[in-house]
């Protein structure tokens, strides 16, 4: 008779703790002795019998683990409940800060594409850049007020309402790549760490072609996000407190009434 493998008879051993400690000590012994008989009367190679065992053993031990969390919810009800209302109500709530914070960027782009559109259509029927753009000089690092630049064809800026140190920042050249090819992109813009700008870009041709890209900073939008997530963050605390609350309350007395019954 062929002995097993000592080392992977070993490792399997050890694998068995992979089952729920109280069928393991029950069925340990036994378990072990069958793959002694199995392995004694093994008709495929020791490298896929062994694979088998191993493969049988994961299996089998997830199952367990599902039967035995099945059983101890059918005794405490209260629990399982609770623990299923909290991950839908997680799930929900994850899902509905996702989206307010996905509608608070979408809105950021607004009046920025207005704007664009506006100002493109002025520059393809020849109007002059200066007549065009507003004689402003907005500080894109402290103003919260809508900017814009115009580039020429090769991404040089000829004209500009936004400003950041005292020049004109240019987006990356990937933007005019993608414009080339497209009407419109809309992009957060980072011209310098800590300074977000939700971006439109257009690509306009005419007798001056070029690109007119119109941003604003996001900082009042981090604002509402950060508050949101505060917000999302507490509600779903205060939810799970009450709800851990609510199933102690309600199971204790269930073991009250259990007693005295």
């Amino acid at each position: 008779m062929s002995r097993p493998n000592p080392i992977l008879f070993a490792l399997y051993r050890h694998a068995l703790r992979l089952y729920p400690s109280r069928l393991r000590l029950l069925y340990q012994d036994q378990m072990l002795q069958t793959v002694r008989d199995a392995h004694a009367e093994r008709q495929h190679r020791p490298s896929l019998f062994w694979a088998q065992l191993f493969a049988d053993l994961c299996i089998s031990a997830v199952k367990e683990h599902i039967l035995m969390t099945r059983d101890e919810a059918m005794r405490r009800p209260i629990f399982f409940h609770a623990i299923t209302l909290c991950v839908v109500l997680t799930l929900m709530g994850g899902a509905a800060a996702i989206t307010m914070q996905q509608l608070l960027r979408r809105g950021a782009d607004q009046p920025q594409i207005q704007m664009a559109k506006n100002y493109a259509s002025q520059i393809v029927v020849g109007k002059r850049l200066e007549d065009v753009l507003p004689p402003v000089h907005i500080d894109i690092a402290r103003s919260l007020e809508p900017f814009a630049i115009y580039y020429n064809d090769q991404g040089e800026p000829v004209g500009a309402t936004g400003h950041l140190d005292q020049s004109v920042p240019a987006p990356p050249a990937g933007v005019f790549s993608y414009l080339r090819t497209h009407p419109v992109d809309n992009f957060t813009w980072q011209p310098r760490p800590g300074l977000r700008i939700a971006a439109v870009a257009f690509h306009v041709n005419g007798p001056n072609p070029g690109f007119i890209l119109v941003g604003r900073s996001l900082t009042l939008v981090q604002q509402q996000e950060n508050a949101l997530r505060r917000g999302t963050f507490i509600t779903w605390f205060a939810l799970m407190a009450l709800l851990a609350l609510g199933a102690l309350f309600l199971n204790r007395a269930q073991a009250r009434h259990t007693i005295a019954v």
